[in-house]
């Protein structure tokens, strides 16, 4: 009996493995263009601390890697991708100009901004509500850098929110509701318990920055929304090692 319990945790543990390989290239991109554009606006928030510049350089590089990878399997879906990413990618950086700090022109800004929203728009068009556990960390994971991009984004505008417009996808309060109410819901689940723990590490950390990320404001700490996101970021990762028991 004992056997074919070992077996049958072997099984299960394989099962969770090949789950959390399930996500998509697609997915992968989505979620490297939301981090490397965190990392490329706290670079000028900082002032040119180049750790930012280092990170922004090694996301913008899985970023193109994940969409060779999905042009590979789906040549014809990752065409647009690669259409609108090749026409600023290689145009991200700062100019340094006295008085004014590191700019750079307000049409490359907006070329970044509606690239995030078309991966944003295509990754939730994959999105099954009915995924396995460790795939709903990956997308909990996926919409905290998304909504902290575009608070950095926003944050590092020389007119703030009013550079975004109208008619955007991306909307950070509904987002942040969808992700409090998954958080919830994992909490529920027979999951393990090291696991139920970093989510309730994640759900704190969450709430503490919340309304930033969510509601604009000029007067931020954004060393701090920067530094819980990246946290919470790695209690997810680190739970989905857990669940594909690695």
């Amino acid at each position: 009996m004992l056997i074919v319990f070992r077996n049958l945790m072997f099984l299960a543990l394989l099962a969770l493995s090949h789950q959390v390989m399930a996500v998509s290239e697609l997915s992968k991109h989505s979620l490297s263009v939301s981090q490397s554009m965190s990392a490329f606006y706290m670079y000028s928030l900082s002032e040119g601390d180049t750790r930012y510049q280092d990170q922004f350089k090694k996301y913008l590089s899985q970023a193109e890697q994940h969409l060779v990878e999905y042009q590979k399997q789906e040549p014809q879906k990752a065409l647009e991708l690669r259409t609108h990413w090749e026409r600023f990618s290689s145009d991200l950086k700062f100019e340094y100009v006295d008085g004014a700090g590191f700019t750079i022109p307000l049409g490359l800004r907006l070329q970044y901004r509606k690239y995030l929203e078309l991966v944003y728009k295509k990754t939730n068009e994959i999105i099954r509500s009915e995924a396995n556990v460790a795939e709903q960390l990956f997308y909990l994971s996926l919409s905290v850098e998304i909504m902290a991009a575009r608070f950095f984004d926003v944050a590092s505008a020389p007119t703030g929110a009013m550079t975004l417009g109208s008619g955007l996808l991306i909307d950070p309060v509904k987002m942040a509701g969808v992700f409090n109410e998954r958080v919830q819901a994992l909490l529920k689940m027979p999951i393990d318990k090291s696991v139920k723990g970093n989510l309730k590490a994640i759900k704190r950390k969450w709430q503490f920055i919340e309304e930033t990320v969510t509601v604009f404001k000029q007067e931020t700490a954004y060393l701090l929304v920067y530094y819980n996101k990246d946290k919470i970021s790695k209690l997810l990762n680190k739970s989905q090692v857990v669940l594909a028991g690695l």
